[in-house]
């Protein structure tokens, strides 16, 4: 099961590539064969002092029938140093969601967090062997 999923991750990557053009990926459209499905915006708020950030997690899943094949997260600073923003994780969560935990500093102003998942209609594909 493992190596199928690992398969047809590497397949969809690899078509990934050839059907990315000028008009880039579809939002969250099950449809189509490759997505970027952009996860709920979540606030990331300001630090309560004491030595403690603001901290917060976002995820964003692929629709049924689609893998993940990859992802991300944009971390926005409020009105502050952007330096005191910081996206400390962002990784695969099982094979159809992604998600990230960012920290704030900042003692005045939250900002924002924002995790998306690049994910890949599974279908069966005819695999050519060499002699």
């Amino acid at each position: 099961m493992v190596m199928r999923a690992i398969k047809y991750g590497l397949v969809a990557a690899a078509t990934a590539t050839m059907l990315v053009g000028s008009a880039g990926f579809a939002t969250a459209d099950s449809s189509k064969t490759m997505n970027i499905v952009y996860g709920q915006i979540v606030t990331l708020p300001a630090s309560p002092g004491n030595g403690y950030a603001g901290d917060a997690a976002a995820s964003a899943k692929c629709p049924a029938g689609q893998v993940l094949t990859g992802g991300g997260a944009e971390v926005k600073a409020g009105n502050s140093y952007v330096q005191r923003y910081n996206l400390a994780a962002s990784r695969p969560i099982g094979s159809e969601t992604w998600w990230a935990y960012a920290t704030n500093s900042d003692p005045n102003n939250p900002g924002t967090l924002q995790a998306f998942a690049i994910c890949a209609k599974v279908t069966n594909l005819d695999v050519v062997h060499t002699p």
